[in-house]
C-alpha cells in the first residue's frame, strides 16, 4: 500500500540503510554487513534549576553530552567468513570488528572507528554520522526458532550530521 502524494526516496525504507565505518577517516568506506537494526540516542544531561516558592524549573540547562549507538546485528555461523558469503560490496560484518578484552587491556579502548554513519542507498544520502566512536558494552541474544542475535552499543564523541 502507498502513501497519497509520497515519492519513492521521501521516506528512508530500513531495507535500503547500510552502516558504513572508517577506521582512518572522516569519510566511512566500508560497509558492515549483518545488521538487522540500528539506531541512536543523543543525551544532554538537562538540570532543571528549582527555586523556592516557584512551581517547576526555572531553567532547564544542558550540563553535558553523551551520544549512544545501538546495534543489533545477525550472528553469523562462522566469523571472517570472507568470500562471496556476504554481498559483494561488504567485506566484514559488525562482530568481526568487536575488540577483545586483551585489545582493551593493551590499547585502553579496543577499536576506534574513526567515523560510522546510517548511509540510504537508495537516495544516496547520509541519515546519520558520528565520529570517534568506541565500544561501550556487547552481548548475546539466542532463542530457539529464531536466528541468533548481538546486541552492540557504542559511544561517539559526537553526531555531525
Amino acid at each position: 500500500m502507498s502513501l497519497a502524494n509520497i515519492t519513492k526516496h521521501t521516506i528512508a525504507t530500513g531495507a535500503s540503510v547500510q552502516l558504513k565505518v572508517s577506521t582512518n577517516s572522516d569519510t566511512p568506506d566500508n560497509i558492515l554487513g549483518l545488521a538487522s537494526n540500528v539506531s541512536y540516542q543523543e543525551n544532554y544531561n538537562l538540570q532543571d534549576a528549582v527555586c523556592i516558592g516557584v512551581l517547576g524549573p526555572v531553567s532547564i540547562d544542558p550540563q553535558g553530552y553523551t551520544c549512544e549507538i545501538t546495534i543489533g546485528t545477525f550472528v553469523p555461523a562462522k566469523l571472517k567468513i570472507g568470500g562471496d558469503t556476504y554481498q559483494s560490496d561488504i567485506k566484514e560484518g559488525v562482530l568481526e570488528n568487536l575488540p577483545k578484552r586483551a585489545d582493551i587491556y593493551t590499547t585502553s579502548k579496543g577499536k576506534v572507528f574513526q567515523s560510522l554513519e546510517f548511509f540510504d542507498k537508495d537516495s544516496g544520502t547520509t541519515l546519520a554520522r558520528f565520529i570517534g566512536v568506541v565500544l561501550s558494552n556487547q552481548g548475546m541474544n539466542i532463542e530457539g526458532n529464531t536466528y541468533a542475535k548481538a546486541n552492540v552499543q557504542f559511544r561517539a564523541v559526537e553526531k555531525v550530521i
